[in-house]
Order: structure tokens, then C-alpha cells, then sequence
């Protein structure tokens, strides 16, 4: 069972992820719904310094 890290705060094992899609109704933002019904929101923050860039992370979950 290995993590990927997808946040400094959020790890997961990429075999349990159910789906990955964009919401963009009020920012911009990755959601991640695990197998087991959990949905993690990550907010876009990529060109910031230290933000979250979920184009990178959406890349990860979905490279096999």
C-alpha cells in the first residue's frame, strides 16, 4: 500500500480513488472521491509559493 502525497497535509493510496473532477463554481478546486464515499476538496493555490497545484496532482492520480 503506498501514499502518494498529494498535499502537505493529504496522502492517499492512488488504487483506492474512485474519481478525480474540477470544480469551478466559486474557485478553482480538485475534488477526490475515495472508494469508500470520502471526498477530499483541494483548492487550487499553485501559483502561490508553497500553494497547492492541482494540475500536478490531478497528473498524479491519473498517470498509471
Amino acid at each position: 500500500m503506498a501514499l502518494t502525497r498529494l498535499t502537505r497535509e493529504l496522502a492517499v493510496n492512488k488504487e483506492l480513488v474512485a474519481s478525480v473532477h474540477w470544480d469551478r463554481r466559486y474557485d478553482t478546486s480538485l475534488v477526490v472521491t475515495m472508494q469508500d464515499g470520502t471526498t477530499h476538496h483541494i483548492k487550487h493555490t499553485g501559483g502561490y509559493t508553497g500553494g497547492d497545484d492541482c494540475y500536478d496532482i490531478e497528473r498524479k492520480l491519473l498517470d498509471a
